[in-house]
């Protein structure tokens, strides 16, 4: 199976018993090198995924995102491995759909390890919108899901800090920089937004 086969399925949306199939191919699946090593097998092929989706990736993609996204947190919690899980945030974040600021905020404060908390920016949990907004919709799946507050316990505080403490002057600078990060700060210059 060539990357490109996935990418091609999963955009042109088969059967979920079809993409369930080809799930195999990316998941997470631990594999016992020796007694004391463990890897993922499958994580060369989901890196050549994730990279050849970098220059041509939409909302088209976004369920796919999300199986790579899940395969990524099921690898850093086994074995420690989060190769992907910094570029699969930024395709996350400039699809700019508001349901994955919960994994974003899985990915950044909800792993328990330093090295892929600390990789991770605040600012891919407001999903390419300001923070007032997404506040709003969280609050909102709060209301309408009492328990998901228990899962996501400062998720609105955390939105909260980015608007009392910045990093950035606004969420389009921070988008410009981390457009320029993945395709090149020349290839960007003059765009601010993702949308």
């Amino acid at each position: 199976m060539e990357p490109s086969a996935i990418i091609y399925s999963y955009r042109n949306s088969l059967p979920s018993e079809a993409l369930h199939d080809l799930k195999q191919y990316f998941a997470f699946k631990l594999k016992k090198l020796s007694e004391d090593i463990i890897a993922d097998e499958n994580l060369g092929f989901r890196n050549s995924v994730t990279e050849a989706l970098l220059n041509d990736f939409s909302l088209a993609d976004i369920k796919l995102v999300r199986e790579l996204f899940h395969a990524e947190l099921d690898c850093e919690r086994t074995i420690w491995r989060h190769d992907n899980l910094y570029q699969l945030s930024f395709y996350l974040y400039s699809l700019g759909q508001m349901e994955d600021a919960f994994l974003l905020y899985e990915a950044k404060y909800g792993l328990g390890h330093m090295d892929a908390s600390t990789m991770q920016d605040r600012y891919s949990i407001t999903v390419g919108h300001e923070p007032n907004e997404v506040i709003k919709y969280v609050k909102s799946r709060f209301q309408d899901a009492p328990d998901l507050k228990n899962d996501y316990p400062q998720l609105v505080d955390e939105l909260q800090s980015i608007i009392d403490d910045p990093d950035y002057e606004s969420i389009a600078d921070y988008s410009k920089f981390i457009r320029g990060y993945f395709l090149g700060h020349s290839n960007i210059a003059g765009s601010g937004t993702l949308h």
